[in-house]
């Protein structure tokens, strides 16, 4: 089934989402971790700075509590990706409730049972900065922005409260720690504008590839997965690439049809062309031009199998064309074929009105030559040598013969005939 560009967009946003769960997971179990090392380690610090011991139980139970939602968090956001869906508007904002507000429930609680504001500078404050970037991951200038909102007015008011109601002349000035919950507001603008960039690029990127699939799907019925290939890394540009060109010519084609109407003229062509055009298909082929009486197709792979398939095609071609003279026509049809490998330049020729994709090069022009010289051989099909020593174990009874110098190419080329 095709996605639209939002349906995309959203089952990426679903991606997102679990890798920011696993990141902040990833988070508090490392903190947690280091909370058990100090504990451990340096408890008489500990009781120094804890003097509730339910401050410390409190941090334990808070950090236990906040892994168990990000887990349930990850396994709500897994099922909704294996169902393939966008994220419903209420998780989002209940991801970003959890996040901004738990934290603050320790901060508050320890602060009132130690009746200390020290801990408005405590290192758990500095836990709010990593849930404002990853709330990138979002990829909503709003969240994220909404996110450093929360975060900045839970701050203030613990500050406002805490200056209210406990001793602070041993700590810095209430505006510093204004400064620092407006910093955390700005940290969730950044995190917005750093969202909203992702967005941005993560929709050129979908788009791109929406084009590249849309042009693999317009040649992909009729040209080979490597010209696909190199056709779209070439972004619809003139490539290079190796190939083998096969000419189709049909005998006496003028003096076959000159009395048929029109439309008679068409079904022949259509009860030839048709099965022709299958032998070349089911051999990697592809037909880059069909004339009246002919055709040209190419074959390219990147295993360096494409002159067997072009052997084969041609083939199964000429017995094809054996079956269809004994049930569909009373006098025989002849054909003649030429074959050639090398070198192609492959691409879009045409302008923005319309495109056509076609190939060309020496390969291209002494294959057609090939085929001409069939007449005048009077044999179904010509090859170069250089075709030949690719599929000489599969051809058999091949002759030489000779060097022959073709009209359009400087060089003599030696011509093998297939029996």
């Amino acid at each position: 089934m095709q996605l639209d560009l939002e349906e995309c967009i959203d089952l990426e946003i679903v991606k997102t989402e679990k890798r920011r769960l696993e990141i902040f997971l990833g988070v508090l179990l490392f903190g947690l971790l280091l909370l058990f090392l100090n504990i451990t380690f340096f408890p008489t610090t500990i009781s120094e700075v804890f003097i509730d011991e339910r401050s410390m139980k409190l941090g334990i139970y808070t950090s236990i509590g906040f892994i168990i939602l990000l887990l349930i968090s990850r396994w709500m956001v897994g099922k909704i990706a294996n169902c393939e869906k966008p994220l419903p508007a209420w998780y989002k904002y209940y991801s970003i409730t959890i996040d901004s507000v738990i934290p603050f429930i320790w901060l508050f609680f320890i602060i009132k049972w130690e009746e200390n504001g020290i801990f408005l500078d405590s290192p758990l404050i500095f836990i709010f900065f990593p849930i404002i970037i990853v709330s990138a991951l979002h990829l909503s200038f709003w969240l994220s922005f909404l996110n450093g909102l929360i975060i900045a007015t839970i701050y203030a008011m613990i500050t406002l409260w805490t200056f209210d109601n406990y001793d602070t002349s041993y700590m810095l000035p209430s505006i510093v720690f204004y400064t620092k919950a407006t910093m955390f507001l700005i940290a969730g603008v950044c995190a917005g504008l750093v969202a909203n960039e992702l967005s941005k690029r993560l929709t050129i990127s979908i788009q791109t590839q929406e084009e590249r699939d849309q042009m693999e799907s317009l040649f992909s019925q009729q040209v080979s997965k490597e010209v696909v290939q190199a056709l779209t890394e070439a972004g619809g540009a003139s490539f290079k690439i190796k190939a083998s060109v096969l000419f189709l010519d049909i005998r006496n084609f003028t003096q076959r049809v000159q009395s048929l109407s029109p439309e008679d003229v068409n079904a022949f062509q259509n009860r030839f062309f048709g099965p022709i055009m299958d032998c070349i298909h089911n051999n990697g082929g592809m037909i880059n031009q069909i004339m009246g009486d002919g055709l040209m197709a190419s074959f390219a792979s990147e295993e360096g199998d494409a002159p067997e398939s072009a052997f084969k095609a041609a083939r199964d071609i000429l017995s094809k064309i054996s079956q269809l003279n004994k049930s569909e026509w009373s006098d025989e049809i002849k054909v003649g074929i030429g074959i050639h490998n090398g070198e192609i330049i492959a691409g879009n020729i045409g302008n923005s009105t319309r495109q056509q994709f076609s190939i060309s090069g020496i390969p291209v022009i002494t294959a057609a030559r090939l085929e001409q010289l069939t007449k005048e051989y009077n044999c179904s099909w010509l090859v170069s040598s250089n075709f030949y020593n690719e599929i000489k174990h599969l051809a058999k009874n091949g002759s030489s013969l000779g060097d022959v110098k073709l009209k359009g190419i400087d060089q003599e080329i030696e011509i093998i005939k297939l029996a």
